[in-house]
């Protein structure tokens, strides 16, 4: 377990790559079952739970779908088991050690919703960059390229949610 904590640290470190996560099934179901309700009980503080887990299954798998469409393009399916276990890992590591403090206190009224939301707005630019360099890594692109990708799934998903939840 703290393997996992150490390596997902250092990818959002920006230090290592999806190549350093391990091509298992395993791991990714439980990364993938955990992100799943951590990205659920998040939700909780907008949505109903029904559209919470609606909306975090619809995101786990909408940035699936986007990372399997480039690496079919790319012809390098063979990394899509490492890439979107290193996708649901950060997702999971940074849901726990940022979103989740940050939720808390603006629940409790520690942070105020403009504190809230300009600390979602950094923990969000910082997420696109962990992104982009997963990119970068994963499809052999320049890590502007990657930037480019990771900005246009998350406005596309965005888009998309709404319309489909319509708030």
């Amino acid at each position: 377990m703290k393997l996992l904590f150490r390596l997902f640290a250092n990818i959002c470190k920006l230090k290592q790559g999806a190549d350093a996560v391990p091509n298992s099934i395993n791991l990714f179901i439980v990364l993938f079952l955990a992100n799943l309700i951590i990205e659920t009980l998040l939700g909780l503080s907008i949505y109903s739970f029904i559209e919470s887990f609606l909306l975090s299954l619809l995101a786990i798998t909408s940035l699936f779908a986007y990372i399997a469409l480039w690496l079919v393009l790319f012809r390098l399916s063979n990394r899509l088991l490492q890439t979107i276990t290193t996708l649901v890992g950060i997702s999971l590591f940074t849901n726990i050690i940022c979103f989740v403090p940050i939720s808390l206190l603006w629940q409790f009224e520690v942070l105020t919703d403009n504190s809230f939301a300009l600390l979602n707005l950094l923990l969000i630019a910082w997420v696109l960059a962990i992104y982009a360099h997963v990119f970068r890594g994963a499809l052999n692109i320049s890590f502007f390229l990657g930037l480019a990708l990771a900005i246009t799934f998350f406005i596309s998903f965005n888009t998309l949610a709404v319309n489909i939840i319509g708030k």
